[in-house]
């Protein structure tokens, strides 16, 4: 979780462990109200993996979910169905002011039997440790807890 019990205990001058259980509910609530792809901020606040399928290949293929981290793989399906791995010498993970996209690199030749829709699956780690996420964020959960509480 991006905020600790100890943090949010911390914050609502809490001492005790009776309400433990209560409270670690409360970050996990205040946690999935802002993070991933349904959360309202668009991003993800614990590591997590995540798959994007794409239609096709592109030389850039952005990732609407960040920030990523790494590249897990980049797989393809063939007309078939038979998947097979892009490997990783084919590709850069780059990262500009819209977000995190792949980048195939110039001398790489797109398979051209795909299968009709979502060929292309990129999986990426996204997120930050705990110790990462931005204190305005941690601020705007400790508040949240505090308002549930």
């Amino acid at each position: 979780m991006p905020v600790s019990l100890a943090e949010a205990k911390m914050h609502l001058r809490v001492d005790a462990a009776d309400e433990d259980g209560l409270i670690a509910g409360l970050i996990a609530a205040a946690t999935a109200h802002l993070d991933g792809w349904a959360g309202v901020l668009g991003r993800c606040l614990c590591e997590q993996t995540w798959r994007q399928d794409f239609d096709r290949f592109a030389r850039v293929l952005r990732l609407p979910l960040g920030p990523v981290a790494s590249i897990a793989s980049v797989t393809w399906r063939n007309a078939a169905g038979q998947v097979a791995t892009v490997a990783g010498a084919n590709y850069l993970l780059r990262h500009d002011a819209a977000g995190s996209y792949l980048r195939f690199r110039d001398d790489f030749d797109f398979p051209t039997d795909l299968h009709c829709t979502a060929a292309v699956i990129a999986t990426s780690v996204c997120g930050t440790s705990p110790e990462d996420t931005p204190a305005p964020i941690k601020a705007a959960m400790l508040l949240a807890v505090a308002r549930m509480s």
